[in-house]
């Protein structure tokens, strides 16, 4: 296909005149890598980085996704027009042999194997969103299933000052028998599950616990 006008034509050739946007380009058609990693690899501030990717973005060469706190920016090589495609190509072959592109990929290389080693960055990156991530990955009561679910079935569970018995209510379809304690008999008289057995008691440390 065809550009569609002269500014759509220029657009592309504009992409494609800048050395640290064909360096991008070059980099991400190996792998997806986040801003950081851009930045350590090309030896750039993130300031020029991003101005870059946006105009790279804009013009509908890379796409991004969020991971955690990161974008994730690829080359969308496969969804681009045949004539950009084609001026990818010219390009590409014309720079490949750079001595820069070169060192390129030999930061690239050392970076994913970084990325791989160390684990840690992920989750450090990640940590204050972690609940939210968990929670849009596998819903909110994943974790919660999977846990009672280990409980051993002929277990007896007490919780010592169990309130209104919230917490024994969700443990008692996975054990065998749920026992609750509180000082409050106002507390127990609003247990609404029928399965829990319970005790008043002003000190808990005395309870004779033989049930």
């Amino acid at each position: 296909m065809l550009a569609r006008g002269p500014g759509q034509l220029l657009g592309w050739m504009s992409s494609l005149s800048d050395p640290t946007r064909l360096r991008l380009l070059h980099l991400l058609e190996f792998h997806e890598l986040g801003v950081a990693e851009l930045c350590e690899v090309l030896q750039l501030p993130q300031s020029t980085v991003s101005r870059h990717l946006k105009v790279l973005t804009d013009q509908g060469w890379t796409r991004h996704r969020r991971e955690g706190t990161a974008h994730m920016y690829r080359t969308c090589a496969e969804e681009l027009e045949s004539a950009a495609g084609t001026l990818w190509e010219l390009a590409r072959r014309q720079v490949e042999q750079w001595a820069t592109l070169k060192q390129d990929r030999v930061r690239l290389m050392r970076c994913l194997r970084k990325r791989e080693r160390d684990p840690k960055a992920f989750f450090a990156d990640a940590a204050r969103r972690w609940d939210e991530m968990r929670a849009e990955l596998y819903g909110q009561g994943c974790t919660v299933a999977a846990l009672l679910a280990m409980l051993p079935a002929g277990w007896t569970v007490a919780d010592l000052g169990c309130g209104t018995g919230w917490a024994l209510s969700y443990l008692s379809p996975y054990v065998g028998r749920v026992i609750g304690v509180d000082q409050s008999p106002q507390m127990l008289a609003c247990v609404a599950s029928s399965a829990m057995t319970c005790f008043s008691a002003e000190d808990v440390s005395s309870l004779d616990c033989s049930w």
